[in-house]
C-alpha cells in the first residue's frame, strides 16, 4: 500500500483585518485555519499559494505537513473557498490529525489492468470511483488500487474488494465499484435494462475528510467576521 504524499508548508502567522488579507492575496498567500483534537487552540496561518495548488492539482491524497513556530503538524485538507471569477483559493481549513484517533477520510479508487471482457466487446463502467474509509492516520493511503483483469462481461467488483489492515469502508460491501457491461446494442441494450452513465455514488469533494468537521465552519465564519 502505497502512503500519501507529503508536502511541508512554512507557515507564518495571520495578521487581522480585511486590508491586510487582501494584501496577503496580493502576495501569493492564503489565509488558513487548523483545528483538531491535537491542538489546544485553533491556528489561524497563511501558507504559500503555491504550495497549497500542488496539493489542490494531485489525484492521490496528500497530507500536508504545517510548520509553524518550529512545530510541526500533519494536516488533511478540508475545504477550500475559491474566488468566483478568478477560482483562486480564498481560504482553507486543515484538520491537525492526532495518531491514535481514528480519522474519516475520503481515498481515490485506481483500476488496474485490463479486464478480460473487453476483449471480448465489454464496456468497462465504474461508478464509484472515491469511497470514505475510517482508518487511523498511519494506515492512510495515497489510494486504493484493484485488480480488475480477471473481470469478464456481466462481472462486477464491489466494495467488499477492500481489504487493506487497518481500514475500514463506510460503504455497503454491495455497493458495486467497476462491471463489464455487455457490448453496445447486446441484449441488455435490447431488454433497456442499460443504466446512465455517471458517476453516482461518488464521494463528496477531497476537503470533507475529516470527521471533526463542524470546527472548520465555525473556523471559517469567524475569519468572516475578521
Amino acid at each position: 500500500m502505497e502512503k500519501p504524499n507529503i508536502v511541508t508548508v512554512e507557515a507564518t502567522e495571520r495578521p487581522k483585518g480585511k486590508t491586510a488579507l487582501k494584501n496577503l492575496r496580493n502576495e501569493f498567500k492564503v489565509p488558513a485555519v487548523a483545528y483538531g483534537p491535537k491542538l489546544d487552540s485553533n491556528l489561524h496561518v497563511t501558507i504559500p499559494e503555491l504550495e497549497l495548488e500542488k496539493v489542490l492539482a494531485s489525484n492521490k491524497t496528500t497530507i500536508i505537513k504545517l510548520v509553524h513556530e518550529g512545530k510541526e503538524y500533519s494536516t488533511l485538507l478540508q475545504s477550500v473557498e475559491y474566488h468566483p471569477v478568478t477560482d483562486r483559493p480564498l481560504h482553507v481549513d486543515l484538520f491537525a490529525l492526532e495518531e491514535k484517533t481514528p480519522v474519516t477520510i475520503t481515498i481515490p479508487i485506481r483500476l488496474a489492468g485490463t479486464p478480460h471482457g473487453l476483449a471480448e466487446g465489454g464496456r468497462l463502467y465504474q461508478p464509484l470511483r472515491k469511497i470514505q474509509v475510517l482508518c487511523l492516520p498511519k494506515d492512510i493511503p495515497s489510494e486504493i488500487v484493484l485488480d480488475i483483469s480477471h473481470l469478464n462481461i456481466g462481472d462486477t467488483i464491489d466494495v467488499e474488494a477492500i481489504d487493506l489492515e487497518g481500514i475500514t469502508p463506510l460503504r455497503a460491501s454491495y455497493r458495486t465499484i467497476a462491471v463489464i457491461r455487455p457490448p453496445k446494442g447486446g441484449l441488455a441494450e435490447l431488454l433497456g435494462l442499460e443504466e446512465e452513465e455517471g458517476e453516482e455514488g461518488e464521494e463528496g469533494a477531497e476537503g470533507t475528510e475529516a470527521s471533526e468537521g463542524g470546527e472548520g465552519d465555525a473556523a471559517s465564519k469567524e475569519e468572516s467576521d475578521n
